[in-house]
């Protein structure tokens, strides 16, 4: 058993009894050595005992909260014969030493270790379950983290969904070197709270009808509100950390990038139609449109009213069953 690629399962199974189907779903929470050689990587795996499995699906989280918010949607894969799962990135969730790490991923190449962190999650599911498809979800940041992971080790997969993801290189080519001086000046592990409310302001440009921090987040009131009672939600990146996501922008935008995707990988891409993180649905376009230049082709769906975190708006279980769809039509007979 090695440091890397088995587990370090230290927790117990969780029946989670909603009633229903939900009395067969068994929630493991488990940890893995991080690339770092410092950090614990906490993961969760869904999986309905009762059925079984035709896929596993490997979830990478977004900016700023935690793996546990796709429960449900993990729950409704799982319904479906997948097994599901996914990982606290660095400086998230449970994958942190202690409360000051949050939003922090490393002194430096933190968006290299949380993509190797992924990988090593696939290389412990595969070797779990060798024999039937492996599909990679990313939303927001993690879809970044996605793009990134396609390039690298996009052969290891047989199918990726991009989940409200952006294109943008012009600001990661003048952004990331900006950070990456200041990182140098006030240090990586800096935050600067600033940041993080000019985020919330740039991304609300354009949405008039409430004053929320994070209406840019989701039309869904309730949404919005649990994720701000979150105390792992919403957090502040520190400089480096914002350093690291434009180096991910950076990496996975352009053409460059689509010409490293294999050309046979089955990518949905969906997004929120008002999603200001994917410009209204324009990046969410531009980067299917990299992908098809390069021989690609990618299916995308918009969804008209919807902003950034479409699992959890009210119109949700029509995009898990896009989802659900998408996968089970890709590889899964």
């Amino acid at each position: 058993m090695t440091n890397r690629l088995y587990y370090c399962i230290i927790f117990s199974v969780y029946i989670i009894i909603f009633g229903g189907a939900d009395m067969a779903i068994v929630r493991t929470e488990a940890y893995f050595n991080s690339s770092d050689g410092i950090h614990k990587i906490r993961t969760l795996i869904w999986k309905d005992d009762k059925l079984t499995p035709i896929g596993v699906v490997q979830l990478a989280h977004g900016m700023a909260e935690h793996i546990e918010r796709y429960d449900d949607f993990a729950r409704a894969l799982a319904k479906n014969s997948f097994v599901v799962c996914g990982n606290d990135h660095l400086g998230h969730g449970k994958s942190v030493n202690d409360r000051s790490e949050l939003g922090f991923f490393a002194e430096k190449d933190g968006n290299v270790r949380i993509v190797d962190d992924m990988h090593i999650l696939t290389k412990i599911m595969k070797k779990k379950y060798p024999d039937i498809p492996y599909f990679l979800f990313g939303h927001s940041m993690g879809s970044l983290c996605a793009r990134v992971y396609t390039a690298h080790f996009g052969d290891e997969l047989n199918g990726a969904i991009f989940c409200g993801t952006a294109e943008v290189p012009s600001a990661a080519l003048v952004l990331e070197p900006v950070i990456d001086k200041l990182v140098d000046k006030f240090g990586p592990r800096t935050v600067v709270d600033k940041l993080g409310e000019i985020f919330n302001t740039v991304s609300n440009i354009g949405i008039s009808d409430e004053d929320s921090p994070v209406a840019w987040l989701s039309r869904s009131q309730a949404n919005k509100d649990k994720y701000i009672s979150d105390d792992l939600c919403g957090f502040t990146f520190t400089l480096s950390a914002y350093r690291d996501v434009f180096a991910l922008a950076n990496e996975c935008s352009g053409r460059f990038w689509a010409k490293q995707v294999p050309a046979d990988l089955p990518i949905l891409i969906i997004s929120g139609a008002n999603d200001p993180v994917g410009m209204n649905g324009k990046g969410v376009i531009a980067a299917s449109d990299h992908l098809m230049y390069e021989g690609k082709n990618p299916t995308v769906i918009l969804y008209p009213g919807d902003r950034h975190e479409i699992l959890n708006e009210e119109d949700n279980t029509v995009v898990y069953k896009d989802i659900i769809s998408w996968l089970k039509s890709t590889y899964v007979s």
